[in-house]
């Protein structure tokens, strides 16, 4: 049980904490509390993989306990997940505003709780990987405003752009950029029927998919408080910490990061194109297998019927051959039945070598189709 994950789940109700302890255990080692003051003396002894914490507490609610995390430098690192009935995008976006990592709804199914684990776990994982990225693009980033200055950067993004072939690479890109700009935020890519959320924390965070599918509906540029979101059809960039503060700075930062997010959505749009063209082409590809295979396998049967049908002439002559002996007829009617014979046995070669030329007719065209895909 040493090495179980632990979780800190903090509500007011007793009940709500009994059934978190029976969902989790024996999976994970589960310590409840009331109140955020009864956690706090036991966060300062050991740090817990995962909170699971209530919005709405006596004294110090949830949202204010969060924000006190991550402020500190040696707890901010717990994913936290908010519990509350209240599910609304305006209480997500406070869980997002104050750090949180994802959020339940009351009531909640245990299925669902074991599925937050299971995220938290991944968000400590994929932030460890970060944090190294995060210090050399940072030092990378200060580099870049010093050399390049402001319209630099956008430059050189434009540059990079279309030598990106994927979504990821197009997402990262544009973070790289807004930290370029000292800026923190979040990318959400859409192609097709796919669709990347990233940002420092990683992929896919629940809060910020949840905030950034509410927003990306807002408008071309969007702006509340110190954030600024820049939409796109396959694009939405939003910025978390906009320079409010400096107006002129935030106008410039305004146009340069709608000129990004409209070479990205260009990008995102030509490689959608790109996917398209390529599952067109092996579609093409399939139906020419499947031509060739139908054509191969007509033609095997055409021989063995031709060889079967010229069989059956054969033996129908000398069964013809035989019958005369028995049917007195005369000379000449025996030859004009023999005439009649061959006549069929005529026709019947001529119709089998037109379907051998049609096959082959059929073979050079597939041939010519493959040539031209």
């Amino acid at each position: 049980m040493s090495d179980a994950f632990k979780v800190f789940a903090i509500d007011d109700d007793p009940l709500i904490l009994e059934i978190m302890r029976e969902i989790l255990e024996p999976d994970c080692t589960v310590e409840t509390f009331e109140s955020v003051e009864a956690c706090q003396p036991r966060l300062e002894v050991e740090k817990p993989g995962m909170l699971l914490l209530d919005v709405s507490l006596p004294g110090m609610d949830g949202y204010a306990f969060c924000r006190a995390i991550k402020d500190d430098e040696s707890l901010r690192d717990i994913p936290v997940t908010f519990v509350s009935s209240n599910d609304t995008i305006e209480a997500r976006i406070k869980g997002y505003d104050a750090g949180g990592e994802d959020f339940i709804v009351k009531p909640f199914e245990p299925e669902e709780v074991l599925r937050k684990i299971k995220v938290a776990k991944q968000i400590i994982l994929s932030k460890k990987a970060l944090e190294e990225q995060a210090k050399a693009a940072n030092s990378f980033s200060m580099m870049m405003m010093t050399s390049m200055g402001e319209s630099g950067i956008v430059m050189q993004f434009l540059g990079k752009l279309f030598s990106w072939n994927t979504e990821q690479e197009v997402a990262t890109g544009v973070l790289e950029l807004l930290q370029s700009y000292q800026l923190e935020g979040v990318a959400q890519t859409r192609i097709g029927q796919r669709t990347l959320t990233l940002s420092a924390a990683g992929a896919n965070m629940p809060l910020e998919v949840s905030v950034l599918n509410h927003v990306r509906d807002q408008g071309r540029i969007f702006e509340f408080r110190n954030r600024g979101v820049y939409n796109t059809h396959h694009i939405t960039v939003m910025v978390n910490n906009m320079p409010v503060h400096d107006p002129d700075l935030c106008g410039r930062l305004r146009d340069h990061l709608s000129l990004v997010a409209q070479g990205a959505d260009s990008r995102l749009q030509a490689i959608e194109a790109e996917e398209a063209n390529r599952r067109n082409r092996a579609g093409i590809d399939e139906a020419l297998q499947s031509i060739r295979e139908s054509v191969s396998a007509m033609r095997q049967a055409h021989g063995l019927d031709r060889a079967a049908s010229s069989q059956l002439l054969i033996e129908l002559e000398q069964s013809m051959a035989k019958a005369f002996v028995h049917l007195g007829l005369s000379t000449d009617q025996e030859h004009h039945m023999e005439e009649l014979v061959h006549t069929f046995m005529k026709r019947m070669m001529e119709l089998q070598d037109r379907g051998e030329e049609i096959y082959e007719t059929l073979q050079q065209l597939t041939e010519k189709l493959g040539q031209l895909k």
